[in-house]
């Protein structure tokens, strides 16, 4: 955006022309990463036509005219999601139910919906007749657990891979009950990707940032659970939201913390989250067994990005070099009226 700026340019046409193209994927980053599949360009193009882009800017020029301090911001981000192993555990009863037990733990990402799903479909049942444990030592194997957006890529594809020898060995004619150990390394880390468009205003009088529109578009690769890959999608907008616009630690001149606690610590409520407008597009990877990439922390990584550079934009007259989160009204209020010196 300053590039933008200083060379007169739109920020949204000088992305296209530096995106890194569909065609030169995978792409092996200067420091070393490899991008493997996406689409950064169709990311962009498609969520600024969600937006209505061209019609904001002008709409953005009218307000500006009459006074108003409204900015125009774009995230547009990659995710990492994850790299190493993870374990399964399949079992095939006589009766036509089977037990899957997962290394991969969960904390209400709804993995006992969708590992049963991926399970069904790799055995060809119904999900109803799969139990699904994880989180307990005693029922399940050793594994790493649920982070860096992995569960679903690399746990998923052991599960996947442990079901589909399963079925093999029952269609060959083993005995009941039927038991496959998985332990799966993916190949190498898969990358999402997203884009995202802010509409902020910020208050001439009080500093107050209000964000009017959100518009996003992420590739999450494969999706087994729409629903639930969507309600992660808000959930990470919402913490997002919370990291921009008012989460903070703070400590007094002898150290002590005075944000401790929820009665200091802010977080967003219902009202601090405006409507989010998400599409999901869906380009697969070959990083895992899956084709499945990371979603749960997509909206911590694109939100703030694209708060961040709406803010900056609405306040365009002023120096926003020194601007960081938390973006509250007080810090904005100093940057449009500072100290003199």
């Amino acid at each position: 955006d300053r590039v933008a700026k200083a060379a007169n340019r739109d920020p949204l046409e000088l992305r296209l022309q530096n995106v890194i193209p569909s065609v030169h994927l995978p792409y092996l980053t200067p420091t070393g990463e490899r991008f493997d599949a996406g689409d950064y360009p169709q990311l962009l193009q498609r969520a600024s036509t969600l937006f209505g882009y061209k019609t904001e800017r002008r709409t953005q020029k009218d307000r500006r005219a009459c006074g108003e301090r409204v900015g125009i911001g774009i995230g547009l981000y990659v995710e990492p999601c994850g790299q190493g192993f993870e374990t399964a555990r399949v079992t095939l009863y006589a009766n036509g139910t089977v037990t899957v037990a997962s290394g991969s733990s969960a904390q209400g990402q709804g993995h006992e919906t969708t590992f049963a799903a991926i399970a069904a479909e790799a055995l060809r049942c119904e999900p109803t007749l799969i139990t699904f444990t994880h989180g307990d030592t005693a029922l399940n194997p050793d594994g790493v657990g649920a982070l860096a957006s992995r569960s679903i890529a690399i746990g998923g594809s052991a599960i996947k891979l442990a079901c589909e020898q399963a079925l093999a060995k029952r269609e060959s004619g083993a005995p009941f009950p039927i038991k496959v150990e998985m332990r799966y390394t993916a190949l190498y880390e898969g990358w999402s990707s997203g884009c995202v468009f802010v509409r902020a205003s910020v208050d001439s009088e009080t500093g107050t940032p209000n964000i009017e529109k959100l518009v996003w578009v992420d590739d999450a690769g494969r999706i087994i659970s729409p629903k639930l890959a969507h309600g992660q999608l808000i959930g990470g907008a919402a913490q997002g939201i919370g990291q921009a616009l008012m989460e903070r630690i703070v400590y007094d001149s002898s150290g002590q913390l005075l944000s401790g606690s929820w009665m200091d610590y802010a977080l967003p409520r219902a009202t601090d989250v405006p409507e989010i407008k998400i599409e999901s597009i869906a380009t697969a990877t070959d990083a895992n067994a899956l084709g499945a990439k990371g979603v749960g922390e997509a909206g911590c990584i694109g939100v703030p990005a694209a708060i961040l550079n709406a803010v900056c934009d609405a306040l365009t007259d002023f120096n926003t070099d020194d601007l960081s989160f938390p973006l509250m009204p007080e810090t904005l209020w100093r940057t449009m009226y500072p100290t003199p010196s």
